[in-house]
C-alpha cells in the first residue's frame, strides 16, 4: 500500500500533453489495392514457370515503396523515411521550411542544405505546425477553419451591402423618372415657370 505522500505526489504530477506525430505519405496506403491488382494481372505470365516468376518482384517492390516512404513530424524532429533508409532532422538543425515547385515542401537546414519532405505539400503546413509542438508558427487546422468561417461571414456581409446599394441606386433612379412624369403631366419645367406679375 502506498503512503499518503506518494499518492498525493502521483496525483499532483504535471501532465504533459504531447501532440501525436503527423505522418505524411506521397501515396496513400489504399494504393496497395492497385498494387494487388498489378500482381493479379502479372500472375498468368509469372506462373509460366522459370524466370517469369521474378515478375512478382515488381509489385512487391512497389508495395514496399508505398508502405515505407513517408515523413513523420513530431515535437522532437522531422523524420524522412525512404524505401531504403531514413534520415532524422532535429528541429535545432531546421532553419525554415520552403515550398518548392508544385507545392512540395523542403526543410532548409542551418547549413543551407535542403531535404525533401516526402508527401508534405503546402496545404499540410498547418498540420506540421501543430505536430511540431510550437516549433513552427503556422495556423493550425482549427485556426484555418475559423478564418475561413470568418471570411464567409465577411463575404455574406459584403453581398448584403451590395444588395442594399443596388436598392438605393434603383430608388434614386426612380425618383427623377417620377419627377419627369409629373412635369410632363403639368407641361412645365423649372426653367419654364415664370413668376406672375
Amino acid at each position: 500500500m502506498a503512503s499518503g505522500s506518494e499518492a498525493s505526489a502521483a496525483t499532483t504530477a504535471p501532465t504533459v500533453t504531447t501532440e501525436r506525430p503527423a505522418t505524411f505519405r506521397a501515396v496513400p496506403l489504399p494504393a496497395l489495392v492497385a498494387v494487388g491488382f498489378v500482381a493479379v494481372g502479372l500472375s498468368p505470365i509469372a506462373f509460366q514457370g522459370g524466370p517469369w516468376f521474378l515478375l512478382f518482384l515488381a509489385p512487391l517492390a512497389l508495395a514496399w515503396w508505398v508502405v515505407r516512404t513517408r515523413t513523420v513530424v513530431d515535437a522532437d524532429a522531422l523524420r524522412v523515411v525512404s524505401a531504403v533508409g531514413s534520415r532524422q532532422l532535429p528541429w535545432s538543425e531546421v532553419a525554415t521550411l520552403r515550398v518548392a515547385s508544385r507545392g512540395w515542401v523542403r526543410a532548409v537546414r542551418a547549413d543551407e542544405g535542403e531535404r525533401t519532405l516526402t508527401g508534405v505539400r503546402a496545404r499540410d503546413l498547418g498540420r506540421i505546425a501543430q505536430a511540431s509542438g510550437g516549433r513552427i508558427t503556422m495556423p493550425t487546422p482549427d485556426e484555418i477553419a475559423a478564418a475561413r468561417e470568418h471570411e464567409r461571414e465577411l463575404e455574406a456581409t459584403r453581398m448584403r451591402l451590395a444588395r442594399l446599394r443596388e436598392r438605393e441606386a434603383e430608388a434614386t433612379t426612380d425618383e427623377p423618372a417620377d419627377e419627369a412624369e409629373a412635369t410632363a403631366a403639368t407641361g412645365t419645367t423649372d426653367g419654364d415657370a415664370k413668376p406672375r406679375a
